[in-house]
């Protein structure tokens, strides 16, 4: 048996976010969110948004472009999980308690070297490029894919260049032949399954490039949360939901693996869930809301009445509104919610017009600026 004091068993920071640290542990398929001070109940917010969706792309046939990492547990700062595994964090954090609340879900592998490097070639300034390549964090990268924003023509390459949560902008993307319109489709499909099938608004969300590893798919397939939506509505905040043995899984051996580069959507912390009647009874406050999400998020979304970009919204709304029709014509939907989505898509169209005619430019976000 393998000492557990080998920091090459340690966990490992590889990302950060408004409510947390997210922690990988060598060779494991897994993530572990911890919850910042202050943040524990956004981290339980997390939970149950990401767990909704994720059971809802699950249902869907075929399965979706779009991928959701798997959610395997939730532990809370008293369980005796951290009994077992606070001392694999070795890294300091001083001014971040352990334990705290901890939400474990699947890995979004980072694109492959290959990917990386043609990244740094084209985009990274000379003098950065060999530091860059050699900086470790610089290994967790992950895409993320603005279809809605454009860098300005002939800015300077970044003097901070950094790869981990790369922003890939739409002229990035069609300068290195990116298949744009299957990204919008993706999108389009995916915030109709958020939307109508798991009953998620989406605010916030990110969708980003990373790699599915096959053989994690296979293996993993067999470890289920095991709980209904229903159940996790009933749970009590911060419930430990004690599902997976984390040691038991046997480290991956990924150098025998065959990574896909998929888009994955992921980070639920500020997403709310609405109970379905609500989309009947108040349709136009549930709508007017789903707009301002849509908006309010980062510029991943295609955008209405962009000069040029009409093929690319065509392709996001088309293949929204194709999803909605397929969820909301399934037996059990009420046949009220049937306008709905596009109700949404006119609105978002009709709100583009009134923020351009005010002088305010495409996307404008009312809250965030």
């Amino acid at each position: 048996m393998r000492d557990l004091n080998d920091k090459r068993l340690a966990f490992r920071k590889i990302g950060f976010g408004q409510c947390g640290l997210v922690f990988q542990r060598p060779g494991r398929d897994f993530v572990v969110k911890i919850a910042r001070p202050g943040f524990h109940d956004a981290l339980w917010s997390d939970f149950v948004a990401h767990f909704h969706v994720y059971q809802a792309f699950r249902a869907q046939l075929p399965r979706h472009v779009c991928r959701v990492p798997k959610v395997y547990s939730y532990r809370n700062k008293d369980s005796a999980w951290w009994g077992d595994h606070r001392r694999l964090f070795r890294e300091p954090h001083d001014s971040f308690p352990m334990p705290s609340m901890a939400l474990i879900t699947e890995r979004i592998m980072p694109l492959p070297r290959i990917a990386r490097q043609a990244l740094v070639a084209k985009y990274c300034p000379a003098s950065l490029r060999r530091a860059v390549l050699a900086h470790p964090s610089n290994r967790d990268c992950l895409a993320r894919v603005y279809l809605g924003r454009r860098r300005q023509e002939n800015a300077p390459l970044a003097p901070n260049f950094s790869l981990r949560n790369f922003n890939l902008c739409l002229d990035r993307m069609m300068d290195i032949l990116l298949p744009v319109h299957e990204y919008a489709a993706a999108m389009g499909e995916a915030l109709a399954v958020m939307h109508w099938a798991a009953n998620v608004d989406g605010y916030d969300v990110e969708f980003v490039l990373g790699c599915e590893a096959d053989l994690a798919y296979r293996e993993d397939d067999q470890i289920d949360l095991g709980l209904t939506s229903e159940q996790v509505v009933a749970l009590t905040p911060h419930a430990d939901t004690d599902v997976m043995a984390l040691d038991t899984m046997k480290p991956a051996r990924l150098e025998e693996r065959r990574p896909s580069t998929r888009m994955w959507v992921l980070d639920f912390n500020l997403c709310s869930r609405w109970e379905e009647r609500t989309a009947w009874e108040q349709p136009e406050a549930l709508i007017r809301h789903l707009v301002l999400a849509f908006y309010e998020n980062d510029p991943y979304y295609p955008l209405p009445l962009v000069e040029g970009g009409e093929a690319l919204w065509n392709a996001f709304c088309d293949n929204y509104l194709r999803k909605s029709r397929e969820i909301l014509e399934a037996d059990g939907k009420d046949e009220r919610l049937a306008n709905l989505p596009q109700f949404f898509i006119t609105s978002c169209i009709l709100r583009e017009e009134q923020k351009l005619e005010a002088g305010l430019g495409h996307g404008h976000r009312d809250l965030k600026g």
